[in-house]
């Protein structure tokens, strides 16, 4: 979907640019009238005969689309039931597809009169498709030369498709945009043969604007206005923070996906939507104003580094428009690669900042942009070494060979197989004699180059090289100013720790304004100029703020000491509140780690909450303030969150079955009288190296050797390999293996994706066992 909004503007780009030459253009939007409720049943069932489909599948169809009925109210009243002779039901899963199959004989009518010359389609280079049509459900795009013979032909091919499917197209709201370089008078003629209006911009497509000028801020305000009616609707609820926390990361964010995923945001756009989302936060009534007690910066950091998880929503629109380029570059058959990379071939494998490409759109600008941005994630796959240059590029576990400072190149320059043994390994003497001595032991440790495949690109934060957003977000949150700005105060509080499963939201987001001392206590207020009364509501003897109420307050002390914690609180005073609270939820953690004194951080989390709602009692009703109500509140809110933690489950579902001492088999074939083939390694003290072992008892072989590896697993598969080849070698049919690392064993019995740093090994070792089939593997545990 997000593709098809790329090549549209891709093609409205290049319609945009073209103001001279003899070849004019124009793109059509088509409406169906009642798309949905027009499909003939006939015309359904034809397309399906047509395709293939057999008569017991054909009558199932009917059978879901015909049995339909309806009644009407009239005067309040409902009427006789009747039937209907056409249509889908709307809201039904399998109806889309069946409008899919009644716009594909528009579709093969436009490529026909494209196959046969009357009407031509646009290329926007050299190189790229030709593109005539892009169908969506019943969103069609279309777009060829301005001519009358490729009007006349979609005006008779219109009238054609209505006629057999029942669509009705409606021509009063569909339009037609021409180039800049067509007559005025030759539109109108070209107009009045399809009886559409044309207007200057194409508007929205996909509920995407995707005809973007200069000015782009304009086409993203009624986005803003959506927005803004949305949050009101939320606001009239009085949600609390937990509530809003929820609100704002998994529905109002999350509506905009579409759009960011499409089209870059502008920056004036992504502040509109971040001040919106900060007002809705802070504010208790839409319509009046509240305090904003912290930056939009700490409510934009993740969770573990002090902030609240909010999404900066420029940062999520590079990330998105990221994995529009790693479609590009992976999967080079789709259309939109197809489309693209001919026009932008210049700027690949990895784009620039500024595109070397003469009047790029301000898509692929801005994708250009995300890339270079994030391009410490982007790193080479050795393979025959024919894409990349071994002293520039990224292939060394994402570094370049010798940093970012350029050095001269050795002379003779040597190539990738000069630095490769006969066997295809390492040739460790000319590696350590062209690279430094760090820089050779970890090429050394990498996965030796496989000859037969070609270098590839893959994303360093995901163990299988595929990109996420998720990681491309938080690789351009930490390379952004306020990542740098706030990673001073994050070690010293334990932010993980708040945000863990047994605290309840309420308690965390407590602590959270705690650490950044955000409560509005009285002396936080009087700071943001409200004027309340600055002593403190529990003892009237000192200023209220944080360390007074919770720590110093006579209150405070008897509630500590007659907890069941029994803490001193004024006992190290020479400590800071925030780092008394921080040690306290460390130490608890770590304590509430054994299953009997699991309560103990809970425990600590509602005495504060105790105290703050005991302190409020005293301000808006009156209490006293009595320490022996606020333990006894204590005990009251430990009783209603245990409650609430036996709902939820609690069992976690293990990760894998290596546990106990066992031999699992990788294979149900049956067993013949296999050689076995023992696959072990070790890691060798103080040092990246592994001493990997082979050893088959029936033919009295042993090999060992110390490979250099980044893990463990590496190491094992490179072990298995030399296992297999030597089986191979020596023509044995039935072998069992047995190895040790549990990693190895489930990539290898499971459908799980295989590490990145292993990619060329199992190229290799999976066709072994299609190849031969009574080969198997085994896990030996214990």
């Amino acid at each position: 979907m997000t593709d098809s909004c790329l090549i549209v503007h891709e093609v409205l780009h290049y319609i945009n640019k073209t103001t001279k030459g003899s070849n004019c253009f124009a793109v059509l939007k088509l409406d169906m009238n009642k798309a949905f409720d027009r499909v003939s049943w006939n015309f359904l069932m034809l397309i399906m005969k047509r395709m293939g489909f057999p008569i017991f599948w054909r009558n199932i169809i009917w059978e879901c689309v015909s049995t339909i009925s309806y009644r009407v109210l009239i005067n309040g009243k409902p009427s006789e039931s009747f039937r209907s002779f056409c249509g889908l039901r709307q809201g039904d899963p399998l109806s889309p597809y069946l409008f899919f199959m009644c716009m594909e004989v528009l579709s093969r009518q436009l490529l026909r009169a494209e196959k046969f010359g009357s009407l031509t389609g646009i290329k926007i280079s050299r190189y790229a498709p030709t593109l005539s049509h892009l169908f969506y459900a019943d969103d069609a795009f279309l777009c060829c030369k301005a001519t009358p013979l490729s009007f006349e032909t979609l005006r008779d091919m219109f009238k054609d498709f209505e006629a057999v499917s029942g669509q009705m197209i409606n021509f009063s709201k569909s339009y037609i945009k021409f180039s800049l370089n067509t007559p005025a008078d030759f539109r109108e003629y070209l107009t009045s043969i399809l009886k559409m209006s044309h207007v200057p911009t194409f508007g929205t497509y996909l509920g995407v604007p995707i005809d973007i000028s200069r000015k782009r801020s304009a086409l993203f305000l009624p986005f803003i206005d959506t927005l803004t009616t949305r949050i009101a609707s939320w606001s009239a609820l009085h949600l609390s923070q937990p509530s809003k926390l929820i609100v704002i990361s998994a529905i109002l964010l999350a509506s905009l996906n579409h759009v960011f995923s499409a089209v870059p945001i502008p920056l004036g756009v992504c502040r509109k939507i971040h001040a919106l989302l900060t007002s809705f936060w802070w504010r208790n009534d839409w319509n009046k104003q509240s305090i904003h007690w912290t930056s939009k910066s700490i409510l934009q950091a993740p969770k573990e580094y002090g902030g609240l998880g909010f999404k900066n929503t420029h940062l999520l629109s590079q990330a998105l428009l990221l994995k529009k380029f790693w479609r590009i570059h992976t999967q080079p058959t789709a259309l939109l690669a197809r489309y693209m990379a001919p026009k932008y071939a210049r700027d690949l494998p990895i784009p620039l900042a500024n595109s070397r490409v003469s009047q790029p759109s301000f898509i692929w600008s801005d994708i250009c942009k995300a890339v270079s941005a994030a391009k410490n994630g982007i790193c080479w796959k050795l393979g025959n070494g024919q894409l990349l240059d071994l002293w520039s590029s990224r292939w060394i576990n994402g570094k370049q060979p010798f940093g970012t400072a350029p050095v001269p190149v050795p002379e003779p320059s040597p190539s990738l197989s000069d630095l490769l043994l006969e066997s295809g390994d390492w040739n460790p003497t000319m590696v350590f004699r062209y690279f430094s001595s760090n820089c050779a032991k970890e090429i050394t440790a990498l996965e030796p180059p496989a000859q037969n495949f070609d270098d590839f690109l893959y994303w360093k934060y995901t163990e299988d090289g595929s990109y996420s957003v998720q990681s491309g977000y938080s690789l351009l949150w930490s390379e952004s100013s306020a990542a740098r700005c706030i990673r001073s105060f994050v070690h010293t509080f334990p932010w993980k720790q708040v945000w863990r499963k047994g605290i309840p939201p309420k308690i965390s987001i407590m602590l959270w304004r705690l650490a950044h001392n955000i409560m509005p206590t009285s002396d936080n207020l009087i700071s943001k100029h409200v004027p309340v009364d600055s002593m403190c509501n529990l003892c009237r003897s000192s200023l209220e703020t944080e360390e007074h109420l919770f720590r110093s307050c006579e209150t405070a002390q008897h509630v500590w000491k007659a907890s069941a914690l029994g803490i001193n609180a004024i006992a190290n005073p020479s400590i800071s509140f925030i780092s008394w609270i921080g040690d306290f939820v460390s130490y608890l953690h770590r304590q509430s780690l054994m299953p009997d004194q699991r309560w103990l951080l809970l425990y600590f989390c509602c005495a504060l909450q105790a105290i703050w709602t005991t302190r409020n009692a005293v301000i808006f009703r009156n209490h006293n303030g009595d320490p022996a109500v606020t333990c006894r509140l204590i005990e009251d809110l430990m009783h209603s969150h245990m409650q609430l933690s036996k709902v939820r489950p609690t069992q976690l579902h293990p990760t894998n079955d290596f546990v106990a001492p066992c031999v699992v088999t990788a294979t149900s074939l049956p067993q013949r009288s296999a050689v076995s083939f023992s696959v072990s390694t070790r890691h060798v003290p103080r040092t990246n190296c592994f001493s990997c072992c082979i050893m088959s008892n029936e033919l009295d072989y042993s090999k060992s050797s110390v490979v250099r590896a980044s893990s463990s697993f590496d190491a094992s598969t490179r072990a298995l390999l030399c296992a297999m080849r030597y089986a191979q070698s020596v023509g044995l049919s039935s072998v069992c293996f047995l190895v040790t690392c549990c990693k190895l064993y489930a990539v290898l019995a499971t459908s799980l994706s295989v590490p990145i740093s292993v990619r060329h090994s199992f190229r290799e070792i999976r066709p072994l066992f299609v190849i031969y089939p009574y080969w198997s593997v085994r896990l030996v545990t214990g």
